[in-house]
């Protein structure tokens, strides 16, 4: 995560809006672009998150972010060739070719979504923490706090398993 991180800092300081917004600033082939540039990657989902933040601030659409949330840390070079390796080529094809139509689908279909609700990406970013009353961030706070307490002081019953309810 610190290396994603580290990254969209880079991006974010040294890569100017306009690149981004040009080459990837939304439209089928700039998914097709940030496909190509994921899959390979070894990369997971919370590394990637960042990344994808600060293109999105630069201009890239939320949807072409989207395909490289799903399509880095579904696939990468080592999956695919423990997939080719233990079920064959053809799954390792079709693995590959599933997570990215279903990647470019659900890119598609978010890109739409913003654009039929008219939702402006970079007047919605940081100011998801204003989306809930202080009345329900409250409530869930006290229900998760007993919660994250048991997790914390839960001991030993005798029972000699390691891992006790």
């Amino acid at each position: 995560m610190l290396i994603g991180i580290l990254l969209a800092g880079i991006i974010s300081y040294a890569i100017p809006e306009t690149l981004v917004q040009e080459y990837l600033g939304g439209g089928f082939s700039s998914m097709l672009v940030m496909l190509v540039i994921g899959i390979p990657l070894y990369i997971c989902a919370t590394a990637s998150t960042p990344l994808a933040a600060s293109l999105v601030a630069k201009g890239m659409s939320p949807g072409t972010a989207f395909v490289f949330l799903l399509a880095g840390p579904a696939t990468n070079a080592a999956t695919i060739t423990m997939v080719a390796r233990f079920l064959g080529k053809r799954s390792a094809v079709l693995y590959v070719g599933v997570i990215s139509l279903c990647a470019i689908g659900a890119g598609i279909l978010l890109d739409w979504l913003y654009f039929k609700l008219g939702i402006s990406v970079t007047a919605t970013l940081g100011s998801a923490e204003e989306m809930l009353p202080e009345s329900i961030k409250l409530g869930f706070a006290v229900l998760l706090l007993p919660l994250m307490l048991y997790g914390i002081f839960r001991r030993n019953h005798g029972c000699g398993c390691t891992e006790c309810h």
